[in-house]
């Protein structure tokens, strides 16, 4: 009870001081003038006490029968009151009150009828007296305190406004600060791969200058190249991150754009080959190979003071293979500073290969390889393009039977329309976005794993979202990208996919894993940490059911607990199962039946 008592608001304690009121009215009544009780005094008194616990005892157990139980028992109470003691019949005044605060918009017709109108009438017969004051009196009493209600319920979703906003503002904040996280982790990897690269171009090209500047400008020269270095230093402290910026050119044009670039600003001598024939791969392949190989080159001359490299290109259908052989003096030992692991880090993300060779004055010889994990697809691939801006998917329908590879069966403005175009055309893959009017993303999602396991669905959305991603994965999907991918990298992704594989756009699947990294911790410390709890329930869950029984949605929980709404859905799930009930009302209803919480 106290624990109950703990989580009362102001109108909780209004409501139990109207009671209390009137309960030391009838017990006091006897005392300050016997005539008033004709009856039974004690009788009187016991019938007051449990009318005046009984009601408060049946609301925090079984809250459905409050109602009809408080005005049963309080009519009855003044039924016998009004021929024991008539002279206290205006105390049902303070009673009605109470009924009308607890009744609601669809209980208020029969509970006014009864304690305005039906009560009153019979009291006044059995007294004999004039029931029409009697009625009135009970009648504004039940409509002050119907008013009440109402003012109560606007207080409540207020409060539940309040609180969602609270969480809505936490939620931005988080966002603001990934957002700053990650565009200051984006920086710290440009300055490292584009101005780092500038400047031991830089020092280079300055260094070549000293044999034909005086010995007067030695100095300066040295100085210049000191200020270089100590500045290319301070850079290359910063963490590698990948970076988005698209390359708009193939794998070997951007590749050999680079090597000129750096022989121009260097001096050095880069011999570029390409062998087998180029296939496109994803822009993120792409980068991977253009920072290896820049920073492959700016090692090769800083370090190992090369000026003669070798730099070959293998395209195969298995694989992906860049060599880069210099002159230099080599290294005794392969340390793997900050450069080399990241490379290494880049490679490993495509579950490619670094393998680095040298000897002291053997040069070094760097081998990065990665394997391409799509097939070459020999059937075109079906697709049902489905958005509800039509501009958009006529847009992607256009781009998409461009290619050979691809058929467009059709498209389709939502959910629904989709379900009826798979019905009729079965297409491979549905490429949806993810937030249309009408049937959504996820519950089209849903309804085609569940009629359709083996066709496969990518979600195509204009915002990053982590926990949209997530929830789309644990759902099924197959693929989750930004329509401000590609096109070229689109189709390859579409390929991979048909063939089997898993993709998620690069701006969102590190927050992704980190998130489910959490989550599997999160759940670790539950599964050690066990208490005690009713049916079962365990730390978490009992948690959840605080926040559902507080009013709070599956959104706002997950954002309150950092999961996704996923996570939140599948522990109500087996909430729901250990509660042996079948929504999340009947959970509520039953934790506060049986003061679970």
């Amino acid at each position: 009870m106290f624990s109950i008592m703990k989580k009362w608001f102001w109108y909780d304690w209004i409501l139990v001081a109207i009671r209390t009121i009137w309960l030391v009215i009838i017990a006091s009544a006897g005392f300050v003038d016997p005539s008033l009780i004709t009856g039974s005094l004690g009788f009187v008194l016991s019938f007051a006490l449990v009318i005046y616990l009984v009601p408060f005892i049946v609301r925090y157990r079984k809250e459905a029968w409050y109602l009809p139980i408080e005005v049963m028992a309080t009519g009855f109470f003044y039924l016998y009151l009004a021929y024991a003691a008539p002279g206290l019949l205006w105390s049902f005044v303070l009673l009605v009150i109470t009924i009308g605060l607890a009744s609601s918009r669809t209980t208020y017709v029969w509970t006014g009828i009864l304690c305005g109108i039906v009560f009153p009438l019979l009291n006044g017969w059995i007294a004999d007296l004039l029931p029409v004051e009697f009625i009135v009196s009970c009648s504004l009493g039940f409509a002050i305190g119907f008013a009440f209600n109402i003012l109560v319920q606007s207080h409540q979703q207020a409060r539940i406004i309040q609180e969602q906003n609270q969480l809505l503002e936490q939620h931005i904040k988080r966002i603001e600060e990934l957002t700053l996280l990650e565009e200051r982790s984006r920086l710290s990897h440009e300055l490292h791969d584009t101005i780092g690269h500038s400047l031991t171009s830089l020092i280079i090209g300055v260094e070549s200058l000293r044999s034909t500047v005086p010995n007067s400008q030695i100095e300066r020269i040295d100085s210049l190249v000191g200020i270089a270095q100590h500045s290319l230093v301070d850079i290359r402290k910063h963490l590698h991150q990948l970076s988005h910026a698209p390359l708009s050119h193939s794998l070997s044009e951007s590749l050999q754009q680079l090597i000129e670039e750096f022989m121009k600003s260097t001096g050095t001598t880069v011999k570029f080959r390409v062998i087998g024939s180029e296939i496109l791969v994803m822009q993120k392949i792409n980068f991977c190979l253009h920072r290896c190989l820049q920073e492959s080159l700016t090692n090769a001359v800083r370090h190992g003071q090369a000026n003669v490299i070798s730099v070959q290109m293998h395209f195969d259908s298995q694989q992906l293979r860049l060599q880069i052989e210099d002159n230099g003096i080599g290294m005794e030992e392969i340390q793997f500073g900050f450069g080399l692991s990241g490379m290494k880090e880049r490679l490993e993300q495509f579950n490619g290969i670094l393998s680095i060779q040298s000897g002291s004055g053997q040069g070094t010889f760097i081998i990065c390889h990665i394997p391409l994990q799509t097939e070459p697809v020999h059937d075109a691939i079906r697709l049902l393009i489905v958005d509800d801006q039509v501009i958009i998917a006529d847009s992607l329908k256009q781009i998409l039977d461009q290619h050979a590879d691809f058929i467009v069966v059709g498209t389709a403005g939502d959910g629904r329309e989709a379900l009826e175009h798979c019905e009729r055309s079965h297409p491979d893959i549905v490429l949806m976005e993810i937030r249309m009017q009408g049937m959504g993303g996820l519950e089209t999602l849903l309804e085609v794993k569940q009629r359709w396991p083996l066709m496969k669905v990518v979600f195509m959305t204009t915002f990053e979202d982590s926990l949209q991603a997530a929830t789309a994965l644990e759902c099924g999907a197959e693929g989750y990208m930004l329509k401000s991918i590609h096109p070229r990298e689109m189709k390859e992704v579409l390929k991979l996919i048909y063939n089997g594989g898993t993709w998620i756009d690069q701006s969102v699947a590190t927050r992704v894993f980190e998130e489910m990294k959490r989550q599997r911790e999160q759940l670790k410390k539950i599964g050690s940490s066990l208490e005690n709890y009713p049916y079962g329930l365990t730390k978490r869950e009992m948690e959840i059911l605080g926040h559902l029984s507080d009013g709070l949605r599956y959104k706002s929980i997950a954002v309150k607990l950092f999961l996704s709404e996923g996570t939140i859905r599948n522990y109500c799930s087996i909430l729901y199962s250990k509660l042996g009930v079948n929504n999340r009302e009947e959970a509520i209803k039953m934790a506060r039946t049986e003061n679970i919480l």
